[in-house]
């Protein structure tokens, strides 16, 4: 968790939305991070969304098994904690009353910007997912039950014949 902390304290400022595109994929993901801290995201937010992901990937029989997926979507996860630039202002009108005016810009997250963004995660959580993950999985079932895939005669979606 400490290297999640020292990866929000040294994101540096942050960048608006608008002026993303273009800008490699390390920059996006640093000013990411930046607003994250900015939001006051804490780290074991962060660290919780990793193992959460990670713990869903592990119970679902039918999910992707590699370590890109389960770090894009982690980083999906937190990415949307904190991801756009909002502003609001009043433009002078002068047939009558200002005209209230905002603009919400969301940066797109994908590709090589969720990569980064969840090698980071996956940095900070790799070590203890192994245990963790097992741990949660036997909680969320004790509490929810089993995931459908372990239930008789599931088959994964691809393996169902159509008709």
């Amino acid at each position: 968790m400490q290297e999640l902390a020292h990866t929000l304290a040294g994101a540096g400022r942050v960048d608006s939305a608008t002026n993303l595109r273009g800008q490699s994929a390390s920059y996006r993901a640093r000013v990411a991070f930046a607003r994250l801290r900015d939001a006051g995201i804490e780290p074991r937010r962060l660290f919780a969304i990793y193992l959460g992901v990670s713990a869903l990937i592990e119970d679902d029989l039918g999910s992707h098994r590699t370590k890109e997926f389960r770090i894009v979507q982690a980083a999906k996860a937190a990415h949307r904690l904190a991801s756009g630039t909002h502003k609001s202002w009043e433009i002078f009108n002068p047939l009558g009353p200002d005209i209230h005016t905002e603009l919400h810009a969301y940066p797109r997250s994908s590709g090589l910007v969720l990569r980064k963004i969840g090698e980071k995660l996956e940095k900070a959580g790799e070590f203890v997912a192994g245990e963790a993950v097992q741990e949660i999985i036997a909680i969320k079932t004790k509490r929810f039950g089993e995931h459908p895939s372990h239930f008789p005669g599931w088959r994964p979606a691809w393996a169902k014949s159509e008709g």
